[in-house]
């Protein structure tokens, strides 16, 4: 029974992905996730950013949820909240709040938060730009499959939590 869908879904995927003069070829049934986050623009510098403006900087560790879901700001009498499933985190400013959200949709375990806001306040959109290219270029290589969409999108996000990961400092 699971073979006989699997199959059904490689039959429903064309030969090669292509979008804005990018191709990918597709070889037995298989989405190729690294080439199609290494076709994107600005996959590597959202790790390299990562790397390069926050882990060079004083930072402090913040965990989080470590599982994508959806997460949303809440304002409160205190600041601000991210909540992600049942986690909350309770957050200064606006700007640190869309940092948490931004990597607690990834699904990362944990981030390294800058202390200097106005670094974060520099990185946010950055970092927010990147991930909504990111997406928007893998909808634009399915266009009419959500369900694929879903998959290579979580996919491709654990590919970047191992990356942001594996260049954390011990």
């Amino acid at each position: 029974m699971k073979d006989r869908s699997l199959n059904q879904e490689r039959m429903r995927l064309p030969q090669a992905l292509q979008t804005a003069g990018i191709t990918i070829p597709i070889r037995d049934g298989k989405i190729p996730h690294r080439k199609i986050l290494q076709a994107s623009k600005g996959h590597g510098d959202l790790v390299d950013a990562y790397r390069q403006k926050v882990l060079s900087q004083n930072t402090r560790t913040i965990r989080l949820l470590g599982k994508k879901c959806s997460a949303k700001i809440l304002n409160t009498l205190l600041g601000y909240e991210v909540q992600a499933a049942y986690k909350r985190i309770q957050c200064p400013d606006l700007v640190t709040a869309r940092y948490l959200r931004l990597f607690s949709e990834l699904g990362c375990h944990s981030i390294q938060l800058p202390f200097d806001p106005t670094l974060t306040a520099q990185l946010v959109p950055e970092f927010e730009a990147l991930v909504d290219a990111l997406t928007k270029q893998i909808r634009e290589f399915f266009p009419e499959d959500f369900a694929i969409q879903r998959y290579v999108i979580r996919q491709v996000y654990g590919i970047i939590r191992q990356q942001l990961h594996s260049r954390e400092p011990a």
